[in-house]
């Protein structure tokens, strides 16, 4: 589902634990309010202490938990299909024939020739040393010498010499395809020509020539298939290759791959624009198509299947900005949908990447994509600035803005790029409006620096910036300087709301585990926190072992007045995960359970009441009372007793305003008591009434107003 990122309007605290201001993202559809209240005493059981306990660094549930997903979603209607490299062929030339070398007869009167004229004074040197410019020689037509023509079916397309002297070869496609590449083995990377392309509509007409340049992106690793970046030429059913010049070698080993998908079926992708604003309000961040709502194939899990995007360590420092050289006349956003489909199966399956290699894609209209898995809250480490991949979220703005194109990227593009890049940075304290000392992982073809090299770069750069390439265009590149002071001011937006979202982190670990959050947990979830609500965090710490190791300590000094043994509370953990207990039926079961308790209170069935009614009504029973329940502890026994007290209305409407005054710190009104009161003696849980407090608006100001 999209996701729809809402920042706060204030600046908070943003230095308290790594002395860097650090981000967490909002997507709006569920209200984040948080705040914390002091720990008050309900038996104990509410506020759990501090103890070795409750202080594991992990806070993962039992079992694998669901995937995060926003309750809306731009594109509700959204049909995607999946995007398949569907031929592949290798290109081979003809053989060039030697022609025969005849000795011309010999004229013994001919005339000598002329010598070479010398140059005079007034000619410069470069005119007589500089090789004559080269000439564009005219494009090959297929009409000019008919090229060998094949199916894509047969496996393999043969380039014969045309009129112009260039080889040139048609491919027939009858079920069509919408984007062209190439690919070829490292080693014969030197030998390869120029290539360029064109392609035939299914109405007969060819479209104009594109050049199939060397994809600049890839790993850090370098790899071992070099390819051409992939074209999008749309619906297309023949495609014609052609070499730029006159080439009279062609090596062996070159194939070319058609990559097909369908097309959305969604009427917001049909249309032209924004598939949906994020807000008027200055502060909203972006809304982010996400993998599913284009249509992204699965990234691979097995390293052995090709380089495994994952986080780096260390977060983000910089922007690397991209363009993916695709035509700029798509008209609708299932066309540039469809475009990111190929490009990803185009990586997947030509390049042999486990996903697309750019972290975020931006179209003409500004919206924003999902790229690689995991991009939108991780330090994903993509394959789209060899050497520079680690530490960087790579942006690709579709189409191409090369001054040979003449088109610039629109105001809305630009806005989408710096949109995204100071959300991603903001996230880790970084300044998109500074520069950086970047080093080199490696060395990779087309690259300007080796291994170890450090060089200073904007935060917000160009990959012409570090390799030899025009990406991402001249016409953007000269933007880039707007982009990055646009990134800065959102930067600052998302910084100012990362602080409430981390105080939240910080309410809900003092209030569920008794202890203070540390740098990591907050970290771990403020984002999570921000995207979905602090009821992520209190659900996750619900099915929790820390949580449900704190509250059985709880409950056992609430009762018995000592701590519980680590084999007490593994015993009574393994209860609760076996659905016999609930965390908040862990303290009347020891309270009828335990000898133990019955024994501390005096022994009697009297003084048993009557500590019963303390403990759980929180007065002292009259005689009357005492003799009633006496008697009724003849009939029931000690667990009927505790369980009628305990689930009275007044037992629940006590633990109703004592779990208000702990987590908000407010006294419930009459009219809150006796809803919750209904609910809980009904069929809502403590858990409800917990989960409720967390997600509201006090919660969250309590929260702000304590940290």
């Amino acid at each position: 589902m999209a996701r729809h990122v809402a920042p706060a309007s204030r600046s908070k605290q943003g230095t308290r634990d790594s002395g860097k201001p650090t981000l967490a993202s909002s997507v709006v559809g569920r209200t984040v309010i948080l705040g914390v209240a002091p720990a008050l005493v309900l038996g104990g059981a509410l506020a759990p202490a501090a103890t070795a306990l409750t202080a594991e660094p992990s806070l993962e549930p039992e079992g694998a938990s669901a995937p995060l997903v926003p309750e809306s979603s731009v594109l509700p209607d959204a049909g995607t299909t999946a995007a398949q490299v569907q031929h592949v062929a290798l290109v081979a030339a003809e053989p060039v024939a030697e022609p025969a070398v005849e000795e011309p007869a010999a004229e013994p009167d001919a005339e000598p020739a002329e010598p070479a004229a010398e140059p005079t004074e007034h000619t410069h040197a470069a005119e007589t040393t500089a090789p004559a410019a080269r000439t564009a020689a005219p494009e090959p037509t297929p009409e000019a010498a008919p090229a060998p023509v094949a199916d894509a079916g047969d496996g393999e397309v043969t380039l014969g010499t045309d009129g112009t002297g260039r080889l040139a070869g048609e491919v027939s496609v009858p079920e069509g395809f919408q984007t062209v590449g190439i690919s070829w083995p490292a080693e014969i990377d030197q030998l390869v020509p120029e290539i360029q392309v064109r392609t035939r509509a299914a109405d007969g007409a060819w479209g104009g020539w594109s050049h199939l340049e060397k994809s600049p992106d890839g790993a850090d690793t370098g790899s071992a298939t070099m390819v051409s970046a992939p074209v999008y030429v749309g619906e297309a059913v023949a495609v014609q290759l052609a070499t730029v010049d006159v080439a009279a070698v062609f090596p062996e080993g070159m194939e070319l791959s058609l990559v097909s998908s369908a097309q959305v079926t969604s009427a917001a992708a049909d249309t032209s624009g924004t598939v949906a604003a994020a807000s008027a309000s200055s502060t909203d961040g972006p809304t982010i198509i996400t993998r599913e709502e284009w249509g992204a194939a699965p990234a691979c899990a097995d390293p052995a299947l090709g380089p495994t995007w994952s986080p780096a360590e260390g977060g983000l420092k910089g922007a690397a900005i991209h363009h993916t050289v695709n035509p700029n006349d798509y008209a609708t956003v299932a066309e540039a949908m469809q475009a990111i489909r190929n490009d990803q199966a185009y990586h997947q399956q030509t390049h042999g990447w486990c996903d697309i290699g750019y972290n975020f894609l931006v179209d003409k209209w500004g919206n924003i994509y999902e790229g690689a898995d995991g991009s939108i809250d991780q330090p994903i480490v993509g394959a789209h600035t060899g050497g520079f991949n680690t530490g960087t979220v790579g942006v690709a703005m579709v189409g191409t803005y090369t001054r040979a194109e003449g088109v610039a990227p629109t105001a809305a593009q630009r806005d989408g790029v710096a949109n995204v890049v100071g959300f991603r940075l903001a996230r880790y304290g970084v300044d998109p409006g500074a520069s950086a000392v970047f080093t080199a992982a490696g060395h990779t073809d087309g690259g300007r620096f080796d291994a170890g090299d450090k060089v200073t770069l904007p935060r917000v750069f160009g990959h012409r910036d570090t390799h030899q390439t025009e990406c991402p265009g001249e016409l953007a590149y000269a933007v880039l300087p707007q982009i990055q002071d646009q990134a800065a001011v959102y930067a600052k937006q998302y910084t100012e709301v990362a602080a409430t979202h981390q105080d939240a982190v910080r309410a809900v670990y003092q209030d569920m585990l008794g202890r203070a959050a540390t740098s990591s947990d907050v970290r771990n979830w403020a984002y999570k926190v921000q995207t979905s609500g602090a009821t992520v965090l209190s659900d996750t710490m619900e099915k929790s072992e820390q949580y449900r190791k704190a509250r059985v300590v709880a409950a056992f000094r609430a009762t018995l007045g000592y701590t519980p043994s680590s084999t007490q509370v593994a015993g009574y953990v393994s209860l609760i995960k076996k659905g016999t207990l609930s965390v908040d039926e862990v303290e009347p079961y020891l309270l009828w359970r335990s000898s133990a308790y019955y024994k501390q209170v005096g022994g009697t069935s009297n003084s048993y009441v009557t500590e019963l009614y303390k403990h759980i009504l929180h007065r002292t029973p009259t005689a009357y009372q005492r003799k009633t329940w006496v008697a009724k502890l003849g009939k029931l026994g000690r667990q009927g007793v505790v369980q009628s007290m305990w689930d009275s209305r007044s037992a629940v409407g006590f633990r109703v305003t004592a779990t208000y005054q702990h987590y908000v710190q407010i006294t419930p009104t009459a009219a809150q008591r006796t809803t919750w009161t209904d609910r809980l003696t009904g069929r809502y849980t403590e858990a409800d009434l917990r989960r409720t407090l967390i997600g509201s608006k006090t919660y969250l100001a309590k929260a702000e107003a304590l940290y």
